[in-house]
Order: structure tokens, then C-alpha cells, then sequence
């Protein structure tokens, strides 16, 4: 079993695969739950989902001009090439919005390095640094009130696109956060539930009591 949303992680296995432990955790729950069982479609893809729809009735968030939660550390998801192309036609527009390449270019960087970088990601090393050093996904900013928000999503809006449009080119994690997802190694199958103050012994964002 794997943390679905994180299967294009930049770090790979390290953050998507499942320890037995948790596994095994993931399968008593969902044992012990009413669930409802259907077929969803994600990216195209149609599987077998259980959903532990009752955690749905629980309080959540859903603000992100009001946080309550720290999010958004880092990138959690390698773009589409369709993504990383948007991004460099309108990096102006993106650097305005998010400001990260004054901020890569106070670190050393210039604006073609960055987007030398972004053009293929086959290696972070810059943009894995920024983050580190602004405890922010490279792709995120926060605005003067403090409020986390996307730079891909506004620069989408930006765009006039629909949300459809949005989308297709905002990470499916960033997309469905803040749903946890886990899927049988077959990739058939997927369980959906939130993280609670419960069943944060087996998410892997674990320090959510109110998901956001």
C-alpha cells in the first residue's frame, strides 16, 4: 500500500511507500468503519474506492485565507510538463505574484538558472534549497496578511481559466488536500479518508486535529 497523492513526490519512495505498520493500521480502520464503496476517476483513471464518508461530517477548515494549520513546506509533487511550460511562458507574471526569483536571486540564483532547472526537474537542488531556506513551497507564496496561497493556481486565475482549466495544471495533491489517499500496490484500489486527531496514527500529514 502507498500514499497516493505523494506517488510523484520529488523524493520517490522515501515519502510514498507505506510501512507494514501503517499499513496495517490503514486496514483495521477502514475494517472497523461504515464505508461506502464506489468508483472514483482521478487523472483519468478509474478505481475502486472506500471512503470513510462519516469523517466527512467532521469540522474542517477549508479556508486558506485563514489558516489554522502551517502548510505548503515544500513542493510535495514534480510538475506536468504541461505545468512547467506554463510557468516559464508567463515567469514574469509568476515572479510578481509569488516573488520566489527575487528571493532565488537574493540566494545567488539567477532567473535562468531557475528556469534551466525548472524545465525538466530532473534535479532540484535550487529550488530545493529555496524552500528550505523560506520553509515554503517553491511554487507557494504568502501574502501580506500572511495567508498561504498557490502561485500556480493564481497565476491561473490571473489567466482568466476556468476552474476545469485550474485543474490541469495544479498538482492532483495540492488539488485534493486536504484528502489523504492510499492505494493498493495493484493500483486498482484506493481508501479516502481526512486526518483527524485519530487518524493521525496512520496519515502522513500527522499533526492535523481540524483539517484545513
Amino acid at each position: 500500500m502507498k500514499y497516493f497523492l505523494f506517488l510523484n513526490h520529488p523524493k520517490g519512495k522515501e515519502i510514498y511507500e507505506m510501512s507494514k505498520e501503517m499499513e496495517e493500521k490503514v486496514r483495521i480502520y477502514f475494517k472497523s468503519k461504515d464505508i461506502l464503496e464506489t468508483k472514483v476517476i482521478l487523472d483519468d483513471k478509474e478505481y475502486k474506492a472506500y471512503i470513510d464518508y462519516e469523517l466527512f461530517e467532521k469540522e474542517v477548515n477549508f479556508d486558506c485565507f485563514n489558516c489554522i494549520n502551517d502548510c505548503c513546506a515544500d513542493s510535495p509533487s514534480l510538475l506536468k510538463e504541461k505545468t512547467r511550460k506554463f510557468i516559464l511562458e508567463n515567469i514574469k507574471d509568476f515572479n510578481e505574484i509569488t516573488k520566489n526569483i527575487y528571493i532565488s536571486e537574493e540566494l545567488g540564483y539567477d532567473e535562468q538558472e531557475i528556469c534551466d532547472e525548472l524545465k525538466t526537474e530532473e534535479k532540484r537542488d535550487i529550488i530545493q534549497e529555496i524552500e528550505e531556506e523560506t520553509e515554503m513551497c517553491f511554487y507557494g507564496y504568502k501574502r501580506k496578511d500572511r495567508a498561504t496561497l498557490c502561485g500556480i493556481h493564481s497565476l491561473c486565475l490571473q489567466k482568466n481559466m476556468t476552474y476545469k482549466e485550474v485543474c490541469q495544471y495544479k498538482p492532483l495533491v495540492c488539488l485534493l488536500w486536504p484528502l489523504e489517499i492510499y492505494i493498493e500496490d495493484d493500483g486498482k484500489s484506493i481508501y479516502i479518508t481526512l486526518p483527524d486527531d485519530f487518524t493521525n496514527s496512520f496519515t502522513i500529514e500527522d499533526y492535523y486535529k481540524i483539517p484545513c
